[in-house]
């Protein structure tokens, strides 16, 4: 139980982190709580298939996405229709699965049904104790690092950072659900889904996931809301419950994702989109960053935060302007009112600004369209915010 490097969390970023230091002969863990890979779901599985080329599982798409229909409060609806491939639906488990699959043919040793207890530093390095088959068990490693997502132990255990906000959701996954397959349902609203929105993400052979994060409050109250009286009651009238689905979503620019020997990715380093909160390839082109301080620090064997540090950098210039973006978007997103909101959908109703999203929108980089709709419609600042503050330099220029 002595290993170069630690990874806890088999997700996808994990899985991604484990098998590229695997790869290049070092001795690695990857340790997962559950005994089944990707099991339970907690995300609508909804990514870009700019995804795949950084992970395998194409295998595992069900369905393909090529527009949204945009609900307001008032039941308004835009119709948005790239006509081309946008984003695809995985089979979120099978995903994780082929994910990790890879990072054992690369040569990780997987540690299912191993529950990380506690972390500490010890012997010039880290040391995990573990429930595992009944009975504790101590890890030890010249190097950490936490993919165990929005409340990771990892960070807790060696005080790098806690998120600005954790959303709350809960989502179904249902039989029966009606609608276009190739459009992603969205609802907004303060009475729907307040400080956040509500989904119908559309699965394949008439299934579909189906709900909600907010700011704060009871994420499954607002569900049944929106499912039994609410703007989703029309689509999900006749459909029948498959699975059910609770998580969080953390958001907030960390200050530090890394300590000595230890680094956090994904969702455990808030490494998610404000706009969306979709974290697979955000989590992923960060983890690149992360393989690369690891790989480097065993080469130099030197753990020292200053040595992570080069991580933390390097992602928050990279990912992280994206990032700081987004969740500038997002905490003005979360101060419009319903009536606000109406304001909004006159302004994005006509053919130009439809032209524009269609042509422009980019779910892992929603910024760039920012810019091209204010261009057109300079309304839309009234509503901007704190989404304007990481963009002033630009504006300056």
């Amino acid at each position: 139980m002595d290993f170069d490097v630690v990874v806890i969390g088999a997700g996808p970023v994990g899985g991604f982190v484990a098998g590229h230091i695997a790869a290049r002969g070092h001795q690695v863990a990857l340790v997962e709580e559950h005994r089944e890979v990707g099991e339970p779901v907690q995300c609508g599985g909804l990514i870009t298939p700019r995804v795949f080329d950084l992970v395998p599982g194409k295998e595992t798409v069900v369905n393909e996405v090529h527009g949204a229909e945009i609900y307001s409060p008032s039941g308004r609806s835009l119709r948005i229709d790239a006509r081309r491939t946008e984003a695809v639906v995985v089979d979120r488990a099978m995903f994780d699965r082929a994910i990790v699959k890879q990072a054992l043919k690369q040569g990780s040793h997987s540690l299912l049904g191993t529950k990380a207890l506690a972390g500490r530093y010890a012997k010039g390095g880290v040391e995990v104790v573990v429930a595992r088959n009944g009975k504790q068990e101590t890890i030890t490693a010249k190097l950490l690092i936490g993919a165990d997502g929005v409340q990771s132990n990892v960070a807790k255990w060696f005080k790098i950072f806690r998120p600005r906000y954790i959303l709350p959701g809960f989502e179904v996954e249902m039989t029966g659900v009606e609608g276009d397959p190739g459009f992603v349902k969205l609802f907004v609203g303060q009475n729907v889904a307040p400080g956040f929105f509500g989904w119908i993400i559309p699965s394949g052979d008439g299934r579909g996931r189906v709900g909600l994060c907010v700011k704060e409050g009871n994420a499954f109250e607002y569900y049944r809301r929106m499912v039994r009286d609410g703007p989703a009651k029309a689509f999900v009238a006749r459909a029948q419950p498959l699975l059910y689905i609770a998580g969080g979503i953390p958001l907030g620019f960390p200050r530090r994702t890394y300590a000595d020997h230890v680094m956090v990715v994904g969702d455990a380093a808030c490494q998610v989109k404000g706009t969306s909160g979709g974290g697979i390839y955000a989590g992923l082109r960060c983890a690149m960053h992360c393989t690369n301080t690891a790989l480097d620090a065993l080469e130099r064997d030197d753990f020292s935060a200053r040595q992570m540090r080069r991580y933390h950098r390097a992602w928050s210039r990279t990912v992280g302007k994206e990032l700081r973006k987004d969740l500038a978007i997002f905490e003005s997103f979360i101060l419009l009112k319903d009536k606000q909101f109406e304001e909004l959908f006159d302004l994005f109703d006509k053919p130009a600004m439809i032209e524009i999203i269609e042509r422009y929108g980019d779910i892992d980089f929603p910024s760039k369209l920012g810019w091209r709709l204010l261009r057109e419609e300079p309304r839309l600042l009234k509503y901007a915010g704190k989404a304007l503050r990481p963009m002033l330099p630009r504006l300056g220029g």
